[in-house]
């Protein structure tokens, strides 16, 4: 699973077609060797986060197509993450994010996280191997 993944590169996709509803697509590479293709359809599937080894593909609403490319075409560096943990399933494509902890959150892992960067620092910690804070 890709997180906070540099973008390196990336192509954009935009047709019009009888055969198949993915009329707009961005491919991405990642610094870490990875790709990600996040896929524009009308009609996203359910399984709209898949991982095939250091492939993920993302389907998102046709109407976020113009947020993602703007954002890789404005800022930089720009980052891609997806996750599927805890049962929650997210995929993004961002700023850096400022990942530092207020000190009120540390039972944050007891809890469901509420936003993106409190689930990348939990996966970040599960892919370290350290244990949240014990009472």
């Amino acid at each position: 699973m890709p997180i906070e993944d540099k973008v390196l590169k990336y192509s954009v996709y935009v047709a019009h077609s009888d055969f198949v509803d993915l009329q707009r697509s961005i491919d991405l590479r990642l610094e870490s060797g990875g790709t990600a293709f996040i896929h524009f359809p009308k009609n996203p599937p359910n399984d709209w986060l898949q991982f095939n080894g250091s492939c993920t593909t993302l389907y998102m609403e046709q109407d976020e197509f113009s947020n993602v490319y703007h954002l890789l075409q404005t800022e930089n560096p720009v980052f891609f993450t997806a996750l599927n943990l805890f049962g929650i399933r997210v995929g993004a494509v961002h700023m850096q994010l400022d990942l530092t902890e207020c000190e009120g959150s540390e039972h944050s892992d007891e809890r469901v996280p509420q936003d993106l960067r409190e689930l990348i620092r939990r996966a970040k910690r599960q892919e370290a191997g350290v244990q949240p804070p014990q009472e």
